[in-house]
């Protein structure tokens, strides 16, 4: 029988020694084929940096595309990325018979780096004010839920009729009524009440049964995707045997439309999408799935159509009337990516990557640099900057994520590795021989932190640094450390906030295990697409593919980091996606 004897503790899950020698052992990285350069047909040097590119990679002549924009502007808006860009690079590939061949973009120099917004579509504000419009309907029913969840709370029991009980008093004024602000503080009291009824629950005798009136109410708050994470049943009678049959079905249930939730998010730019991930928050999660949903959804819908970086947008080029809203689930990053995920995904995912920088001489000294590099091998120091933040806070999340990563690093891979854990940013004259580096904050204010060697690696995160490449004033960081000799770098062309960068431990072990190029570990390790986030560098430099410095068994050890031999072969199959 189902008992109140509930894992105590529970929270509301509502919202989630090396060889000497390594060697590389994938078959078949991105191939120059599968590349198509795009280049400016009214900037010289942009054509200039692609036939460049094209000799040095022996890239095939016919994947070179060339569009008719503007001499030099980093700015375009989002109607003309999608009539003067995306159009036309889509209909080139399939005039030329290349879209199931190319799997990577690279835009050069004069090639612009923002897509600015415009209004919303009409279809867009009308959806924004129905789902507002279902917030202020949901209020009633969440403070119903407080009312009860509290009479469980400090009696154990519900003793009135569910529809017995009186409203409650008003939250507070912290948010005025009918504002969704004033549902989401709604939500948050009822998770923190109903986290208290279920220790409550939980200091039950055992085997005590939980009476119907509480299941019930469960089942329409949580519904049975919270039932089964917090319900037990306990004894070997027969119909505790029935009840174990039943929960169990009810979890196979329940991962089906988890999975069916996932494929939906795919396509979260799709309105009839977000009406279904609707639908089945309120199925699978209760009144809570669909309420979070919902303040999810107006999040999304009235986030501003500005700023995005091309190429992030060119991430998405086979998705049809890209809504420019915001930021969209890349599935191939592999903390969310699966192999069921794969199947599902429509339209393939671009890998795209920046060839850019102060001139077209720069440009072209950078790819000649990295092939250099990649034949001789880097061999350096992996050099990472924290800031020694050790709250709770979202900046202490990321600064150990970083101590971690470095101590990952050092244990498992030949590369020496050094970790500073103080706020000040590291001193050249301490650091030789960077290799690989990632490191925090200094906003726009790019500092010799390290001795950096050719080909480097790395990225600085803070917001707006790759606002621009082309002005030698500007003080950003992926400007100079371009200028400063290295060969990949990321950044971001308007806040990205911390979400938008990739995880440093995903992005370097992979780096240095030489089985993928700088391509293929950015795209799979950005969390977004059609967001601000984009790379400068050859996608095809791989630096460690004849020193690799971390095995592929160490790689594969890791749940996430094994992911990506598999998500390769996929995509750079004979099939792809």
């Amino acid at each position: 029988m189902i008992t109140k004897n509930v894992v105590r503790g529970i929270a509301l899950l509502v919202a989630v020694a090396s060889p000497l020698t390594f060697a590389a052992t994938r078959a078949v990285a991105l191939l120059p084929m599968q590349v198509a350069v795009i280049a400016n047909g009214n900037n010289p040097g942009s054509v200039k940096v692609a036939h460049h590119y094209m000799r040095a990679r022996h890239i095939p002549a016919k994947n070179l595309i060339v569009l008719n924009l503007p001499f030099n502007n980093d700015n375009v808006a989002c109607d003309y990325y999608d009539a003067r860009i995306a159009g036309p690079i889509r209909q080139i590939l399939r005039e030329r018979h290349l879209q199931a061949t190319i799997l990577c973009l690279v835009t050069t120099y004069g090639i612009p780096l923002r897509v600015t917004g415009g209004a919303p579509s009409a279809e867009q504000v009308q959806e924004l004010m129905a789902v507002r419009q279902s917030l202020l309907q949901e209020e009633p029913v969440l403070r119903r839920g407080i009312e009860q969840f509290k009479a469980i709370r400090n009696s154990g029991t519900l003793t009135a009729p569910l529809s017995a009980l009186p409203p409650p008093p008003p939250v507070s004024a912290i948010a005025p009524p009918g504002t969704t602000a004033k549902a989401s503080q709604l939500l948050q009291q009822l998770q923190l009440v109903l986290t208290s009824a279920l220790k409550k629950l939980a200091h039950q005798p055992s085997g005590s049964i939980v009476p119907k009136n509480i299941l019930s109410l469960l089942q329409q708050y949580v519904g049975p995707g919270g039932l089964v994470r917090i319900m037990h049943v306990h004894g070997d009678t027969a119909a505790a045997e029935a009840q174990r049959t039943k929960m169990a079905q009810m979890q196979a249930a329940v991962s089906d439309a988890l999975k069916q939730f996932q494929v939906l998010n795919l396509r979260r730019y799709l309105e009839v999408n977000r009406r279904k991930m609707r639908s089945l928050q309120l199925k699978l999660f209760g009144q809570v799935g669909l309420m979070e949903q919902l303040l999810s959804d107006e999040a999304y819908l009235k986030q501003k159509r500005q700023n995005s970086a091309l190429d992030s947008d060119l991430m998405m080029l086979w998705t049809p009337n890209l809504p420019h809203v915001g930021w969209e689930q890349n599935p191939m990053c592999l903390t969310s990516w699966s192999r069921s995920l794969q199947r599902e995904i429509h339209e393939r995912i671009m890998m795209v990557s920046r060839l850019d920088g102060l001139s077209p001489t720069m440009v072209d000294a950078m790819i000649d640099r990295g092939i250099t590099v990649q034949h001789q091998g880097l061999r350096g120091v992996g050099y990472f900057d924290a800031r020694g933040l050790h709250g709770l806070d979202g900046y202490s999340a990321f600064d150990r994520i970083l101590r971690h990563t470095a101590r990952y690093l050092k244990a498992d891979s030949k590369m020496p590795i050094v970790l500073d854990d103080t706020p000040a940013l590291l001193q050249a004259k301490n650091c030789p021989n960077a290799a690989i580096y990632c490191g925090w904050y200094s906003l726009l204010h790019y500092v010799d932190s390290c001795q950096w060697l050719p080909g480097c690696v790395g990225y600085h995160v803070a917001s707006f640094e790759l606002q621009t490449l082309h002005n030698p004033q500007f003080h950003g960081w992926c400007i100079n450390l371009l200028e400063h000799g290295f060969c990949g770098t990321l950044g971001a062309v308007n806040e990205p906030y911390l979400f938008a960068f990739p995880d440093p431990k995903l992005f370097f072990a992979l780096l240095l295990s030489g089985n993928f190029t700088q391509g293929e570990v950015y795209y799979m390790t950005v969390p977004q697409t059609a967001w601000r986030i984009a790379y400068v560098g050859d996608p095809l430099y791989n630096p460690f593919k004849h020193s690799p410095m971390i095995s592929v068994k160490t790689l594969k050890a890791d749940r996430l980091l094994r992911r990506a031999f598999e998500e390769m072969k996929m995509v750079e199959g004979p099939t792809g996606p």
